[in-house]
């Protein structure tokens, strides 16, 4: 990862907390992947390869709440544009960084006018506070936004598109890893479910697939 593409000194602290969590951590998040995709095989989408599959047939998504440092975020303000939605938590050691610095590498492939927006919805709401998110998501890329809800606010979206988490019980210092999916999820101008983009991701991969569906 570029220094360019790394969250600030200040940020990544929070990356860090408990080093003994962290080697753990990331073991934990990739056996929860292993264990459960992020959603079957849709039988309308046509897989393109390098994790990418796209709907034939968009998919209309569930209401969902989730307050971000600009506001409340629902189903309306996905509205009228491309989003990328991704699922993750602020203390994530390696897959959120990984996946927000991915994004923003793909992004960069493409015109300003053609980039969709990107919403990062925290399955850790009592740490990812919208402060928290206000600094920590923007670090990788401005134009990035973060948001948290409760796990009923966001619970039939999360059910929508096969996204399943589960924190872990904490340990003596309060600290607590959180298994979660690790695919993002292309949203089109109509609210819809239109692309999964499966890990490992590649950021030509991304690039390439906005393009073309941009196109």
């Amino acid at each position: 990862m570029s220094a360019s593409t790394r969250a600030p000194l200040a940020v990544r602290r929070h990356l860090l907390i408990g080093t003994a969590l962290v080697g753990l951590g990331g073991v934990l998040v990739a056996m929860s992947l292993q264990r459960a995709p992020a959603q079957a095989p849709d039988p309308t989408a046509a897989q393109t390869g390098n994790g990418v599959q796209i709907l034939d047939t968009p998919r209309a998504l569930p209401e969902f709440s989730a307050t971000a440092p600009g506001g409340l975020r629902n189903l309306a303000s996905l509205r009228g544009h491309w989003s990328v939605v991704f699922f993750g938590y602020t203390q994530c050691p390696d897959v959120c960084p990984g996946s927000l610095s991915m994004l923003a590498a793909a992004l960069k492939q493409l015109p300003a006018e053609a980039r969709p927006s990107v919403l990062f919805i925290s399955v850790d709401p009592a740490r990812d506070t919208p402060e928290l998110l206000s600094q920590y998501v923007p670090a990788f890329d401005p134009a990035f936004e973060g948001a948290a809800g409760t796990d009923a606010t966001i619970a039939e979206l999360t059910r929508s598109l096969g996204v399943v988490y589960e924190r872990h019980a904490p340990t003596a210092s309060g600290q607590y890893t959180v298994d979660h999916t690790a695919s993002l999820f292309l949203v089109d101008p109509q609210a819809r479910l239109k692309a999964v983009f499966t890990p490992p991701h590649d950021a030509d991969a991304v690039a390439a697939a906005l393009r073309r569906l941009r196109s």
